[in-house]
């Protein structure tokens, strides 16, 4: 017979390093706690890819969690940046594999320029935006722009240079700005 594994206690504050430290010798309660706290923040953003399949991407990542919890840095004050560099990997793996590029979907309603629109419209109408980017520079502007991650926190999760990280951002949204320049010049004729 195993022994138990210990657990924190609800209301117990436990660091992320210790929890994955745990996770890394077999503790599967810790993964629950480590679940509990990020899960929901994970599947908004894997949602903004792909709604239908935002909860599979989490599970994907957390089972990963499993087996690398051990890679995790104790040092890193939060384990939210490495779940995201996890799930923006997942993405891109699904991405890979099926050969299609996920939908976004974030909250447009505070948008003046797309207020008169129903927000079903404006949602649309970003996914078609987002839809016409490369799935690099996606990742990067959703990251950054709906996620508040900084761009050496993306260049860290993403294990690529800041540089590369600055460049993608600059791109996609000039290319952003572009599609709706053409979309504007289209409506008003």
């Amino acid at each position: 017979m195993t022994s138990a594994r210990t657990v924190p206690v609800r209301g117990e504050p436990t660091s992320d390093a210790k929890l994955l430290a745990r996770i890394s010798e077999g503790d599967i309660a810790s993964l629950g706690f480590l679940y509990d706290r990020y899960a929901a923040a994970l599947v908004r953003y894997a949602s903004r890819f792909d709604r239908s399949d935002a909860e599979d991407v989490v599970q994907t990542v957390f089972m990963r969690v499993l087996r690398i919890a051990q890679s995790y840095r104790p040092e890193a004050q939060s384990a939210r940046p490495w779940l995201f560099a996890i799930t923006a990997r997942v993405l891109q793996e699904r991405s890979r594999a099926v050969r299609r590029f996920g939908r976004a979907m974030f909250h447009l309603a505070n948008d003046p320029k797309k207020a008169a629109g129903s927000g079903a419209e404006a949602r649309h109408d970003l996914e078609r935006g987002l839809a016409r980017l490369p799935r690099t520079k996606s990742i990067v502007l959703l990251l950054n722009e709906v996620e508040g991650f900084s761009c050496d926190e993306i260049a860290a999760m993403l294990e690529i240079p800041i540089g590369t990280v600055w460049t993608r951002l600059h791109h996609a949204r000039r290319e952003l700005r572009r599609y709706y320049h053409e979309e504007d010049d289209h409506d008003s004729r």
